[in-house]
């Protein structure tokens, strides 16, 4: 039974008519209410002392009418929701201490059963039986401007069991409310890494078909790295994305929901209503069920603080207000912190990356940013390499990240070798590029090549290039041989010294004659006459050959010298 206040005002209204010379029908139809009321008051009225003739009622006559409104129900009318919701106490303390149900799905439920009660005695009689949270003083903040601000904020939403192999799945919810109209998106997923965020939030945006100015968001690992109630730190990841659509992220204190109170009560929301009860295939059904059910029920409900339909409000006043966004989907960076080994290349994500040698050193410390298509390696905060993005197990490598002395090797490349071979002599590079020929070859024919160079350290380039002439012309492709002939001295510089030294001799033989022979003195010194060498890379050919081993004489051949000697000398 519904009963109506009669307000001073009204009351007063009645007197003045009724005064005035009004029928009873005529009263009621006016002031809008019952005859009987009328009737009543008008009784109690005359009791008072009033008369059609007489003079308006006083305050304290006003008053003592009032008091006539302050009816209440009978006691078996009061207790008629109270009884049918004692049959139920059990069932709505399960609701709502297990499950976590909001009265108004409590009611739903009932009225499933049967039991249909008006919510403010349901909520009268859990209040009563003290089956309910007691709620808590707040502040009401001021209402935000349209477009302004968002929130979002993660929930659990329930196991989805797969029909084929009987699996479950932990499901959340990430829902994004905006503020002013309270619209709101709902996007299940299964993991929070940063792709799976970045991918509901722009799936939010192109739902609304516009990006709010500002975020404010729940502490979520994928954002925030380190949350702080006056510095919070955000991830690079996510700070990029931010910046690339264009609005300010804020991020809530930890534990304190009334941060961000229009998401908060959203979640339970959408637990209750979308999730529970409803059947679904699979995450991307049960991603179109959300889409759908936030436009049909969501967005045209009433709702309970601003009285509003929030779908009707967004396009009327919110939608216009918001960014504008292009739909283009955003390619979420991969950061990581690396360190370079000692073949100039790091490791990300089981795939080799090249560095430049000059500005990365071995065992130094790199920052790796990955998206779809590249990697970007930076040092210091300075970009210093980019490579296309390789799958696991590949390789991306530029030669010129090398080391001068070691790109020539590691990268197989004969024409840097050829081109040191033909700066020490044209038979050195003839020789070289013989040696290598024009395709590839094996790894033994580079080492070949870089001993073919060492061999001008030891020997001068001059004579490598006189060696390298004579074994070109055998044919001869051999580098332990081409070592041979200059060790032995069998280029033609090796030849020349000894001739010339030898026609020196025969010239003036007075001057060489106590140095004929080695084994007549005893000693194996140089002769006087032999050109001074100026370094031990300058040596000439004779200067490797072996010298020549001093006879050794029997026992009575050394006696008998000694004794000549002895009788010599005496």
């Amino acid at each position: 039974m519904v009963y109506r206040e009669v307000h001073r005002v009204e009351l007063r209204e009645l007197i003045r008519r009724w005064q005035a010379g009004e029928s009873t029908r005529a009263i009621a139809v006016g002031l809008g209410i019952a005859r009987n009321t009328v009737d009543k008051y008008l009784r109690a009225a005359e009791k008072l002392g009033l008369a059609v003739s007489g003079p308006p009622p006083t305050d304290e006559q006003l008053s003592s009418l009032l008091k006539l409104g302050n009816t209440v129900p009978s006691d078996r009318e009061a207790g008629s929701s109270e009884s049918l919701l004692g049959a139920y106490q059990d069932q709505i303390e399960t609701w709502l201490q297990q499950e976590h149900l909001q009265l108004t799905r409590i009611q739903e439920l009932l009225a499933q059963q049967g039991t249909i009660v008006p919510y403010t005695s349901l909520r009268r009689f859990v209040a009563k039986q003290g089956l309910g949270v007691t709620p808590k003083s707040t502040v009401r903040m001021p209402e935000t401007k349209p477009g302004q601000y968002a929130e979002f904020d993660f929930g659990r939403l329930g196991y989805l069991v797969d029909p084929t192999t009987n699996r479950k799945t932990l499901v959340w919810a990430l829902v994004v409310v905006l503020s002013f109209s309270r619209h709101m998106f709902v996007w299940p997923l299964v993991h929070q890494t940063l792709a799976d965020v970045i991918e509901g939030l722009d799936a939010a945006w192109s739902f609304f078909e516009g990006v709010p100015k500002y975020l404010i968001l729940d502490n979520c690992p994928a954002a925030v790295a380190g949350p702080d109630p006056l510095t919070p730190k955000l991830t690079r990841g996510f700070l990029e994305y931010a910046q690339a659509r264009g609005f300010i992220p804020d991020p809530t204190r930890v534990r304190h929901p009334k941060d961000k109170p229009h998401v908060e009560r959203g979640v339970p929301y959408v637990r209750e209503r979308l999730f529970k009860g409803g059947s679904f295939l699979d995450l991307a059904d049960l991603r179109s069920q959300a889409s759908s059910w936030c436009l049909e029920v969501a967005g045209q409900r009433v709702h309970g603080t601003t009285r509003w339909l929030p779908l009707v409000t967004f396009r009327d006043q919110e939608q216009a207000k918001l960014l504008p966004f292009d739909g283009k989907p955003y390619a979420v960076p991969t950061w990581a912190r690396v360190q370079v080994h000692l073949d100039y290349h790091i490791a990300f994500q089981y795939a080799l990356y090249s560095v430049p040698s000059s500005l990365c050193p071995p065992k130094s410390t790199v920052e790796v940013s990955a998206d779809n298509g590249l990697v970007r390696i930076y040092h210091r905060g300075n970009l210093v390499k980019t490579h296309l993005r390789q799958q696991r197990g590949g390789r991306s490598t530029d030669p010129t990240d090398y080391p001068p002395e070691k790109s020539s090797y590691a990268q197989r490349e004969p024409t840097r070798l050829c081109q040191q071979a033909s700066e020490l002599g044209p038979s050195v590079g003839e020789f070289a590029r013989r040696l290598l020929g024009d395709e590839e070859g094996p790894w033994t024919r580079f080492r070949q090549a870089q001993k073919l160079l060492r061999l001008a350290e030891r020997y001068t380039p001059t004579r490598l290039d006189l060696a390298c002439a004579r074994a070109l012309s055998f044919d001869l492709l051999d580098v332990r041989r081409l070592e041979r002939i200059l060790r032995e001295a069998l280029d033609g510089e090796g030849n020349n010294v000894d001739s010339d030294v030898g026609a020196r001799q025969a010239a003036d033989p007075a001057d060489h004659s106590e140095s004929a022979s080695p084994s007549d003195t005893g000693t194996n010194t140089p002769t006087a006459s032999q050109p001074s060498l100026s370094a031990r890379f300058a040596r000439p050919g004779s200067a490797f050959a072996r010298a020549a081993k001093p006879t050794v004489l029997p026992a009575a051949s050394r006696d008998s010298d000694s004794a000549v000697q002895s009788v010599t000398s005496r």
